[in-house]
Parts: structure tokens; sequence; C-alpha cells
């Protein structure tokens, strides 16, 4: 009998980095365009080196979470979820129809 291994929780997210941009042209004579990773993830982690801290964010609700530990800042990207009315306010107000 072959035992099987099956992870227990997803990979953690990769940190932010400049990843190029899938609307980009694939031709080599073209400049190549970037784009945040927070276009590509909508909860991310980025390190703070003045207070040496992994920061976690959420772009659509804007909760964040800090933490020295990077297991627990991609822990709390995991199993982060909005608050849809949270959600739904901060888009009426960002996108300039809010009185």
């Amino acid at each position: 009998m072959v035992a099987r291994v099956r992870p227990l929780r997803p990979r953690p997210r990769p940190r932010f980095v400049a990843v190029p941009s899938p609307s980009s042209p694939s031709s080599p004579s073209s400049r190549v365009a970037s784009v945040s990773s927070w276009d590509v993830w909508p909860v991310g982690i980025e390190w703070d080196e003045f207070r040496s801290l992994h920061i976690a964010r959420c772009q659509q609700c804007a909760d964040s979470f800090a933490s020295s530990s990077s297991t627990e800042a991609d822990d709390w990207t995991d199993f982060h979820r909005c608050d849809p009315e949270l959600v739904a306010l901060l888009a009426l107000v960002t996108s300039g129809r809010a009185a």
C-alpha cells in the first residue's frame, strides 16, 4: 500500500514584488510593464522594516494584522473574511459617488 501525503494548508502567498502585467505584449522589443502584487491578490503581506513586523492588509475592507511572525501573518491572510457591508460602503466612498 502506498501512503499519500496531503498538505494541510495552502502554501504561503508570495511577498509583494513587481510581477509582469498579464496584459503586456509578449514582443521582446516592447518595454516590459510591471504591476504590483496588490493587483493580483486582494489580501497580502508586506515587511515593515522600521517596526520589524509583517503587515497583512486587505484592500477590500481595509482590515489589517501585524505580527513579528510571518507564519501568523500568512495564517491571517488565509482565513480573513471581509464584512460585505463594509466592503460595499468603502467601495461607495472611494469611487467618488458618495455625497
